[in-house]
């Protein structure tokens, strides 16, 4: 009889009560997972400006300065280094990048037609 039992549960269709209440547990749950995930975001961001935060000032407290050039970041920075948007930069900060790390740029010659 137990066996028949579990049988007979296992194969009842529920009630559409109970499905829709097993949805509304579902939202319930997406809605706390997307919460949490916004939270984690924010707190990515927080890290980050926090890290650039420090980097700052590490950099003005450095007993060997080193000649720096102001940049502002554009989008193409971040296309070309998607580091930097995962580091929390965004288009328009500005930054120091020191000349050491600043590739040159060969001579060109002009021809003239």
């Amino acid at each position: 009889m137990s066996t028949e039992s579990k049988t007979a549960e296992e194969s009842r269709i529920p009630t559409k009560e109970e499905l829709i209440a097993a949805l509304k547990e579902q939202i319930e749950v997406k809605s706390v997972q997307l919460e949490l995930q916004e939270i984690n975001e924010k707190l990515a961001k927080s890290i980050a400006g926090e890290y650039q935060a420090m980097q700052f000032v590490a950099q003005m407290k450095s007993p060997h300065k080193s000649p720096a050039v102001e940049h502002t970041i554009t989008q193409e920075d971040l296309d070309n280094n998607p580091e930097l948007a995962d580091q929390g930069f965004e288009v328009g900060d500005e930054v120091f990048i020191p000349e050491e790390e600043i590739a040159p740029v060969k001579d060109r010659k002009l021809k003239r037609s």
